[in-house]
């Protein structure tokens, strides 16, 4: 089992430089967010997507939930503005509570995902916004799904990302169907550039991981262990302008906006 206690997300600083590999997922939630009220990031980890908007719209009053009890103590100790939580399946909020929810690569995570959506319908306020990212490894369109059909890097994500499910776009949409969500917007990213650097990060990991005899190490870790310095900002920023330039073209990385 992965452990969630000992690899924390969420320890750096989201932005929207393009350098910064966050950009473009924030970019599109933040299309999504209401400048007033209250929205909530759930699988938050330390914190940083929503704290990143809670500086870039003040006037919302933001939420962090995450299973780990040691991101959630990491994140209070910031005093960052935002309100964190320990929770897990059930969301520790009243029916009818948040303007938007935010969900940025949990799913694939999750042994319950409906019930995540479950709880998710239950605390948004009726006509409130969902902006959820889903890597979809099992989608036609991922070079994980090739690449699991000849039997290569089979459980890499699994073991230093604890992915457990591997979706397709349309099991994703399937699934906000289900429970009555209404799809305004879908955008896609990390195409083919940007999911073969993907592919070949988790590749670098494990042999760091085989090398220093680790059991996990998350790409977090890794990548604040191992500097790549201007090299790293460089492919960051091609990631985000392949993106970008081809958000309309379906790729098994999907960011849907929708509404209860």
């Amino acid at each position: 089992m992965f452990d969630y206690e000992k690899n924390l997300w969420g320890r750096g600083v989201a932005s929207l430089n393009w350098s910064n590999p966050t950009a473009f997922r924030l970019k599109m939630s933040l299309a999504s967010i209401p400048q007033t009220g209250k929205v909530l990031e759930l699988g938050c980890g330390v914190g940083q997507f929503i704290r990143a908007i809670k500086k870039i719209k003040p006037a919302l009053e933001c939420f962090g939930v995450d299973i780990s009890e040691s991101a959630i103590q990491t994140a209070k100790s910031l005093n960052d503005g935002v309100n964190y939580e320990l929770g897990g399946d059930s969301i520790p909020f009243v029916d009818n509570f948040f303007d938007a929810v935010l969900i940025y690569d949990v799913l694939e995570h999750a042994e319950n995902p409906d019930k995540i959506i479950t709880e998710v319908r239950r605390i948004l306020k009726s006509g409130g916004i969902f902006y959820l990212f889903v890597p979809c490894e099992g989608d036609i369109l991922s070079v994980w799904n090739f690449l699991k059909k000849i039997g290569v890097g089979k459980n890499l994500t699994k073991k230093y990302a604890g992915h457990i499910n591997y979706f397709t776009r349309r099991d994703i949409y399937n699934i906000l169907k289900r429970y009555d969500f209404n799809i305004i917007s879908k955008r896609f990213s990390e195409h083919l550039f940007g999911q073969k650097i993907g592919v070949l990060s988790f590749f670098l990991m494990d042999s760091y991981a085989r090398r220093h005899s680790l059991n996990q190490i998350n790409n977090e870790d890794y990548y604040s262990k191992v500097k790549f310095g201007f090299l790293k900002k460089i492919i960051n920023s091609l990631i985000y302008l392949e993106s970008w330039l081809f958000q309309h073209v379906p790729s098994p990385n999907v960011h849907i906006i929708c509404q209860k």
